[in-house]
């Protein structure tokens, strides 16, 4: 791997272990290629390398976390942090984009990978709406129309894809696995029509080398692709892929934030709103989402709201669970600590003693709570995604994720410092467009209309403080090296293969046109999948 004349190259090699990178690989092996798989990190977190090499040398833009939170340099990649939830785009989602390009590809050929995609990611069967419980809770009120809550979501165990995958792949002769290795550029041959390999720095020992390829899959990210190609400037000083100036804009992640209390009548029974388990034993929980109808009749984009207890930091709740809850927060991972928002939203110093005094005022109720909890979350291999209290009073929280429609200044760029490793680190300008805040807005005012009209309870919330309210998902990068039908309208074709570089191809967030309003694992390990087919029969026939 030291020298270009004398290592015979690989027939693909791609770089990331996340759930992209892994799905991609887990369909190729056994078929008769030479594989590498590529890692910069190692089974154990390097936390100071990741704050120096994922960070942002500048961050604008309300609301968006520190640029190196929600993502891993280590094997397994994203899977290692995500919380497991998985629900499809809607059919309408692949229609538009920014400048109407919308999604290139019919969602029938995507959808088809969903079984293998739900399979990969053990979240059960793909069925996402309420026919998935033995005992569906349905609402039938003909007044809301426009409200629609049987979709679901479900969750994974959650799962960390490197350790299901090893046994699988660790030890396999037609694939090598090469942690611990940074790629630094993606290297073309002089005209920049093919890819000829990738240059590699050894993290422990910092050798560097050059690996040579048939086909190179960057299944990085939405964030760490975008910054790869931009650097790889020898042949091309704008970057590969940047032919048509859209690589690294139309950076979207989803706006999320508490955007009022929802105060709910009887007419909802409390357990739909709950975490309940499918025929499957798989966790799920519906969804509250306004009517493909409504949405294409109005022209809103898409939404969907949780019911959520009253944030736990306050201890003005009174209630003992949530203190105890709030104090085991302190235990979790940073980017779970952050709340909604971002560390603008974080409480101040937490009143100890108040809380304590909450947990005993009620230490039965808490008694009570903890082997529920134990046995279902701690101890259990399939864990209850999160903590949700059914509230005596029917009064919650409004927790809303939508999505971001697509905007050309919102976008990553390099830097002028470089990391350890010499690579330039990147500059992330999040930019909440004014088409995306008159969206939620509109999304809300048929909520409330909604919600009243059909007898279920009253949505409280001010227009005037919902974009204060909102932020950015810092765990979803999306869009910075978009599928397009035509050359200038994108970075990578249809099939995900970079325009003008035919062994050059993307895989992961980055090249979505659209945000949806869900959480894009699912749909990008259908993408992977669908990849990988056009590979193996590109290279195996």
């Amino acid at each position: 791997m030291g020298g270009r004349p004398s290592d015979p190259p690989f027939d693909v090699a791609v770089v990331g272990s996340g759930p992209a990178g892994l799905a991609i690989v887990s369909r190729l092996v056994g078929r008769g290629l030479s594989l590498a798989l590529i890692e910069a990190g190692s089974r154990r977190r390097d936390r100071e390398d990741e704050e120096d090499s994922l960070g942002a040398e500048s961050l604008s833009g309300h609301g968006h976390p520190a640029a190196h939170l929600f993502r891993r340099r280590m094997l397994g990649g994203a899977s290692t942090v995500w919380g497991g939830r998985c629900i499809p785009f809607d059919r309408i989602d692949f229609r538009s984009g920014g400048g109407g390009i919308g999604w290139p590809v019919d969602p029938g050929e995507i959808e088809r990978h969903l079984p293998a995609a739900a399979d990969f990611l053990d979240c059960g069967a793909p069925e996402f709406d309420e026919a998935a419980f033995d005992r569906p809770l349905r609402m039938n009120r003909p007044e809301a129309a426009d409200l629609e809550l049987d979709t679901i979501e479900r969750f994974s165990r959650p799962t960390d894809l490197w350790e299901k995958l090893r046994p699988k792949l660790e030890g396999r002769r037609d694939l090598r696995v090469l942690a611990g290795h940074l790629v630094t550029s993606v290297e073309l041959c002089p005209d920049g029509s093919r890819v000829e390999g990738l240059r590699l720095v050894d993290r422990a020992s910092g050798i560097r080398s050059f690996l040579r390829a048939r086909h190179v899959v960057l299944a990085c990210g939405g964030i760490e692709t975008a910054r790869l190609l931009l650097a790889s400037r020898d042949v091309r000083p704008e970057g590969i892929g940047n032919h048509s100036d859209h690589l690294g804009r139309h950076y979207m992640t989803h706006v999320i934030g508490d955007v009022g209390e929802l105060h709910l009548t009887s007419a909802i029974e409390g357990g739909k709103i709950d975490y309940r388990r499918t025929r499957d034993g798989i966790y799920g929980r519906s969804l509250i989402r306004l009517t493909d109808a409504c949405r294409l009749r109005e022209r809103l984009p898409n939404a969907l709201w949780r019911p959520a207890p009253p944030p736990s930091w306050d201890a003005a709740h009174r209630d003992p669970i949530l203190s105890a809850v709030h104090l085991a927060k302190l235990l979790l991972p940073k980017e779970y600590q952050l709340g909604l928002v971002g560390a603008a939203a974080l409480p101040p110093t937490p009143e100890i003693l108040a809380h304590l005094a909450n947990i005993l005022r009620e230490p039965v109720d808490l008694a009570s709570f903890l082997p529920h909890i134990l046995f279902r979350r701690v101890l259990a291999r399939r864990k209850l995604p999160s903590v949700f209290l059914i509230r005596r009073d029917r009064r919650y929280r409004l927790e809303m994720n939508a999505e971001q429609m697509p905007d050309p200044q919102s976008r990553i760029t390099l830097g002028t410092t470089r990391d350890r490793w010499g690579m330039p680190r990147i500059r992330l300008h999040w930019h909440l467009d004014p088409a995306t805040l008159s969206g939620v807005r509109a999304n809300l005012a048929r909520l409330e209309a909604q919600v009243a009209a059909g007898g279920i309870g009253q949505f409280l919330w001010s227009p005037e403080t919902v974009e204060q309210a909102l932020g950015a998902q810092g765990g979803h990068h999306i869009g910075t090296a978009r599928m397009s039908a035509r050359p200038e309208d994108g970075v990578v074709d249809p099939d995900g293969t970079v325009w003008g570089v035919p062994n050059l191809h993307l895989a992961g967030a980055a090249v979505f046109p659209t945000s949806g309003a869900v959480n894009p694992t699912l749909l990008l390990t259908c993408l992977a999948f669908r990849l990988a087919g056009h590979l193996g029969r590109r290279l195996t026939g």
